[in-house]
C-alpha cells in the first residue's frame, strides 16, 4: 500500500490515473490537512520485482510525498 500526498490535485490525479493502468486499487481523492491524498495498493498476482523502484521513479518525477 502506497499514499500519495501533494498540494497539486492534478499531480495526484495524474499519478492514480497511472497507478491504475498498472493494475494497482487506488482510492478517491481526499483532502487532509491541506494536501490532497489517495491511496494505492496493488492488485492481484502481479509481479512485485521492482514496484518500489517504480514508486520512487513517480515520487521523484512528479516531486510529491509518499
Amino acid at each position: 500500500m502506497h499514499t500519495f500526498r501533494s498540494g497539486e490535485r492534478e499531480k495526484i490525479e495524474i499519478i492514480a490515473g497511472l497507478l491504475q493502468q498498472a493494475g494497482y486499487r487506488i482510492s478517491r481523492i481526499r483532502t487532509v490537512d491541506s494536501q490532497f491524498v489517495v491511496i494505492a495498493r496493488l492488485e492481484g498476482q502481479t509481479q512485485m520485482e521492482g514496484e518500489h523502484d517504480r514508486i520512487k521513479g513517480i515520487v521523484h518525477h512528479f516531486d510529491i510525498e509518499e
